[in-house]
């Protein structure tokens, strides 16, 4: 599709230039640039994929990968509670653009989206989760315990704090299903006295929740709730869903090239009887989108990477979490749930086009897909 592209986009003028191509019979992109550059970042995530698989088969390495992603998602959630806190205009405190229709009012720590920062969020706090259950499961000392339950805290607050309500749905949903995971397990190893402390700290999560939500303004995302609710019948995204579609039958086996939908989507909006309003540099569903630029040869190949990298990570742990080192046993579901997530937020929004969100797609990919290779319990 790359090698063999039949034109390159103008966007000064929004024509198609073609191009000389050696089969102009077969398939090819219909903007070269774009699709080299996608099929470039796509190859380096497939590396992350090899690399990863092959780093979790060190016990040392894949906890250290765990601290990692746990300290990261910590910090991107406490840069979003400050700029909500001081009441920041933009991203780093920036002042607003002087053009209205540039300015970003839905921007969260370094994200100008609130649907990508939840999805990110959404990503980590599940797996920051694993690490308090790790450090109490592992009787772990006092100011390990401290700092994972507060990078817990703010991470899960960033959730709340932030205006998307898609996100904050699916932390419901993970949460209930971490909890169901671990939740009995977890209070048979706990005695008399230590069930009584679980719960005394269990309240002190939710008032330091309260606390916070009142210092970053969590009043912010539920009036979000109370008056965009009656809203979502007539959501712009419905539009471009339907003249999304209207193209489906164009892209055929092979779509119109990796990257794309930014230059195509335009043509088929304008000649749509019902057109969505706005520039769309991506459509608000990940499946879609991907069919659209990828056909159903390539789409179907992207479904099986992610939805059978699931797939080998629930059946790995099924079949051997006897014999995983605890760490292990620990980390696998909640890559699974994470995945989960991400999966349904693809279908409302774009949270697989975004690199920072792909480069942890990828490496939660090679924890699944390298799980097969995970056997003796002190390898």
């Amino acid at each position: 599709m790359v090698f063999n592209a039949k034109s390159i986009y103008d966007s000064d003028f929004s024509v198609f230039v073609p191009l000389r191509n050696f089969a102009p019979p077969v398939a090819g992109s219909v903007d070269y640039p774009i699709s080299v550059a996608w099929m470039i970042r796509g190859a380096l995530l497939l590396g992350i994929i090899l690399f990863v698989a092959d780093l979790s088969q060190s016990n040392r390495w894949l906890l250290r990968l765990w601290y990692v992603i746990g300290l990261v998602g910590g910090s991107i959630a406490f840069l979003g509670l400050l700029q909500k806190a001081t009441g920041a205009q933009m991203i780093f405190w920036q002042p607003p653009h002087p053009n209205e229709y540039l300015r970003v009012s839905t921007f969260f720590a370094t994200y100008f989206y609130h649907g990508n920062v939840g999805a990110f969020l959404n990503l980590v706090w599940p797996l920051s989760s694993g690490l308090v259950i790790r450090a109490f499961s592992n009787r772990s000392n006092s100011g390990m315990r401290a700092v994972w339950i507060s990078l817990f805290i703010v991470t899960i607050a960033g959730v709340l704090a932030n205006t998307s309500r898609m996100s904050q749905v699916l932390a419901l949903v993970l949460l209930f299903a971490i909890c169901a995971q671990f939740g009995l397990a977890l209070l048979r190893k706990l005695s008399g006295s230590e069930k009584g402390t679980a719960l005394a700290g269990g309240l002190a999560i939710l008032l330091a929740l309260i606390a916070l939500a009142q210092a970053v303004h969590l009043e912010q995302p539920l009036k979000r709730w109370q008056t965009e609710s009656q809203r979502i019948s007539t959501d712009a995204r419905w539009r471009a869903f339907r003249v999304a579609m209207g193209a489906v039958p164009d892209a055929r086996l092979c779509g119109f090239g990796p990257g794309t939908f930014r230059v195509v989507f335009p043509t088929y909006n304008i000649e749509s009887a019902n057109q969505a309003p706005g520039t769309w540099r991506f459509l608000h569903d990940d499946y879609l989108q991907t069919l659209l630029e990828w056909g159903w040869i390539g789409g179907i190949l992207w479904a099986l990477l992610l939805f059978g990298g699931i797939a080998i990570g629930i059946h790995s742990y099924h079949r051997r979490r006897r014999v995983w080192m605890p760490r292990r046993a620990v980390l696998q579901p909640l890559v699974v749930i994470a995945l989960f997530g991400i999966a349904v937020h693809a279908l409302v929004d774009f949270p697989l086009q975004i690199e920072s969100i792909q480069l942890y797609v990828a490496t939660y990919l090679g924890l699944c897909w390298g799980s097969r290779l995970w056997h003796e319990r002190f390898t």
